[in-house]
């Protein structure tokens, strides 16, 4: 007895709930066994296993079905006792068997929803050479995701899931120059026509999957949708010599219904023979046994060998729904709930207001068993995307003994996201926050998020169109890009996008303009060291335009939303300001000497300047140490009020107006420079200190309220020093440009191809 033999003669005959798992051992003839149907001579052309295995397939149709576990056992022991079969054995999956002549063939038996009821519709496999396409396989490119699925009309499998997620995939990743998405029938045509001419970036493959052969060669193995035939069997002759390609079919309760023909299975090593992967590759089997500990390790060997980064599987076998379940909740993860949704999976995934961003595959691998099953696929499941478990008792059976009923998937990681050039499926682009820093020329926008390692582009669109950003600095955690101070491309809906030219998550930039005001009243106790009585106003308009990024952002995977702080650093470079007002008299105490100031009408603009202020400019923006009714005036999410800002404002005018006196000793000597409105040693009730102006955004609409809390402090303007002076603010701002959608959920856009 062989080692293998001995491992599956410990699991015993059990049930195959699921056809994913029941003891391997030969059957021999039994005695007293029921005569098994006469196999037919099959017709013209036809191969002796395809016939051979026509007949098993109207052997099961007479079985009692009073279990999946005897049915297969009484079948393995027909086709023994039949004589055209030297050798069946029950595996994971069904029964391996040879032929009298050694050759051998394989019995899927791994969809309990093929072997429990009659079938609506069965579809015959398609004829020798004919590849059948779900779409046509696309032009030759660079980069590829591939969907092969089983399109047999079969309970235990939904194309239309799979080819909803190629949509996916084309809608969110197919615009890139040289990236393609394909969703085939899993036909031998068809993973050849892949070829060299469509490198994979990601392979996902869903149909019946099996462990077959005998020890020490045991072997994985795929059902094509590629008939047995004889010219299949030329075609193909060369794999099926090298133990790639075997005769096969699977197994079907019908009731009347046309059975399917026997196909041909595949190993990996027939897949990476034909197939070509680009390094770091991702291989998605949604089969059964893809990741059992009988082949595991082969299996990855194979796929690592060409260039696989990371290889998914389940263990045993895995239901149907909760399989494209767990593919559903990855895809939609990975992929983004943008805003409007273009990928279509919110049809199978519930998804979030407002829409949350792509997250990098590590992240989505990482939730998987701590998130508990809630899809639209199917009702909640108590267990997590990870673990599959039906209570087919098939599983019992099939190791790890250990998990019993449980299948489980194993995400196996070749290091494939560490490659500088790794599959964009590894990471979309994805924008957390953004901050921006003003200067009096342009805008530094820091992006934060996760990027890919190779550096992309930037982009940003608005009314004006799509206008790009110069990156200055690309890190997998931070972008840094250069604004416009105003106009075209200034703010917008941000975008970053990979090397190969596919788009992250859209994050809104918003940018509000307005006017305000400011109002300072002095008290002139005394001018140029004569004491009197004066007063003098001073007035500044500033037509104001600053940007800030207010969307509410997600930090981690199905985390709520938190909202950013209103917060800009300063104005954009085409605010610009005016004093308006200078104005003032002052009279001596014995009424012999006056001094007027008066406005000067030819003053220089107040342009945006940064702190220390130099003449003829101004700067409102964050200062620390507010009080609680303000936020920190630091950007993103914080704890405390996030949309009520108070910033300081302050100007510096040259030439803002001029003195004239009686006899020319009262007006202060050399020009005068305005003033700078104070950011310290202010206070006024409820403040300790900063500007006048509080600014509170509503959080549904990102429109803008102007407050003013009128302050009194010590001057020195109009010639002096420590004076009373008391000021205000007051202004309207405009509308948001380019505000969040809060409210708007994730809708479906799906590409058409």
């Amino acid at each position: 007895m062989t080692p293998l033999m001995r491992v599956f003669l410990l699991f015993g005959f059990v049930a195959v709930v699921a056809g994913c798992g029941a003891r391997s051992t030969s059957v021999p003839r039994l005695a007293g066994a029921t005569p098994s149907p006469t196999p037919s001579a099959g017709t013209p052309g036809t191969p002796p296993a395809a016939t051979a295995l026509q007949n098993v397939q109207t052997i099961y149709q007479s079985l009692p079905h009073t279990s999946v576990t005897s049915d297969l056992t009484a079948l393995a022991a027909k086709m023994v006792s039949s004589g055209t079969f030297k050798t069946a054995t029950i595996v994971p999956g069904g029964i391996s068997a040879t032929l009298s002549d050694g050759t051998p063939t394989l019995v899927f038996a791994d969809r309990v929803e093929n072997l429990g009821g009659a079938i609506a519709s069965i579809r015959r496999a398609v004829p020798s050479g004919v590849g059948r396409h779900v779409r046509a396989l696309g032009p030759a490119n660079s980069h590829e995701a591939a969907f092969l699925i089983n399109t047999i009309p079969q309970p235990a499998f939904k194309p239309a899931r799979q080819q909803a997620f190629a949509d996916a995939f084309s809608a969110a990743l197919g615009s890139a120059a040289g990236y393609g998405v394909d969703d085939l029938d899993v036909s031998l045509e068809n993973i050849v026509a892949l070829g060299t001419g469509h490198p994979l970036d990601f392979l996902d493959v869903a149909t019946h999957g099996i462990i077959g052969g005998a020890s020490p060669n045991i072997s994985y193995y795929w059902l094509s949708t590629t008939s047995d035939t004889s010219d299949s069997e030329k075609t193909y002759a060369t794999d099926i010599a090298a133990g790639r390609v075997v005769s096969a079919i699977a197994l079907t309760l019908s009731q009347g219904q046309n059975l399917p023909l026997p196909a041909l299975a595949f190993t990996p090593n027939f897949l990476t023979a034909h197939v070509t992967f680009n390094p770091g590759a991702i291989v998605d089997n949604e089969s059964c046994f893809g990741q059992s500990p009988l082949i595991a390790v082969n299996v990855q060997g194979i796929l690592q060998a060409v260039g696989v980064g990371r290889y998914f599987g389940w263990t045993k076998e895995v239901d149907g729904d909760d399989a494209d379940e767990t593919d559903a909740f990855i895809f939609d993860r990975l992929l983004g709930e943008q805003s409007p949704g273009v990928t279509g999976l919110d049809t199978f995934v519930s998804q979030f207001t407002p829409p949350q961003r792509p997250f990098p595959l590590d992240q989505v691998d990482g939730v998987l068993a701590s998130e508990t099953r809630s899809t639209k696929i199917q009702s909640p499941q108590n267990e997590s995307y990870l673990v599959s478990d039906k209570g087919f008792s098939i599983n019992l059976t099939a190791p790890p003994i250990g998990d019993k009923t449980a299948a489980k998937m194993i995400i196996t990681d070749f290091g494939g996201g560490n490659l500088a050039n790794a599959p964009i499926e590894y990471g979309l682009p994805s924008i957390e926050q953004m901050q921006v820093a003003e200067s009096p020329t342009a805008g530094t926008l820091i992006i934060l998020g996760t990027f890919p390692t190779a550096e992309g582009t930037v982009q940003i669109t608005d009314a004006n169109g799509v206008h790009a950003l110069p990156v200055t600095t690309w890190a997998t955690n931070n972008v840094v890009a250069t604004l416009p101070a105003g106009g075209s491309g200034s703010a917008g809906a941000v975008v970053v996008l990979s090397s190969g030219g596919q788009a992250g998550n859209a994050a809104p930039l918003t940018q509000w303009s307005g006017q305000l005001t400011y109002t300072e009243n002095d008290s002139i106790p005394n001018l140029s060291g004569q004491s009197g009585s004066g007063s003098g106003t001073i007035e500044a308009v500033y037509n104001l335009v600053f940007r800030s990024d207010v969307h509410p952002t997600v930090s981690a995977i199905d985390t709520p939303a938190q909202p950013q702080n209103l917060f800009f650093n300063g104005p954009q470079g085409v605010s610009i300001g005016h004093v308006t007002a200078f104005t003032g008299t002052f009279t001596t105490d014995d009424g012999t000497k006056t001094a007027t100031f008066s406005t000067n009408p030819n003053a220089p603009p107040l342009t945006v300047g940064v702190p220390p202020l130099p003449p003829s400019t101004f700067d409102i923006g964050a200062v620390a140490g507010q009080p609680a009714s303000c936020n920190n005036a630091s950007p993103g999410p914080q704890n405390g009020p996030t949309n009520v800002f108070c910033p300081a404002t302050g100007f510096v005018s040259q030439g803002a107006g001029s003195c004239s006196d009686t006899d020319g000793t009262l007006c202060p000597s050399g020009s005068l420079s305005g003033f700078g409105s104070p950011k310290v040693n202010f206070s006024y009730p409820g403040m300790s200190e900063g500007g006048l102006l509080v600014l509170t955004m509503d959080p549904a609409t990102y429109a803008i309220s102007v407050t003013s809390v009128p302050g009194t402090f010590t001057g020195g303007h109009f010639g002096g020093v420590g004076r009373p002076s008391t000021a205000s603010m007051s202004g309207t701002i405009g509308a948001p440009v380019s505000p969040p959608k809060t409210t708007t959920p994730a809708s479906r856009g799906r590409a058409v191809r």
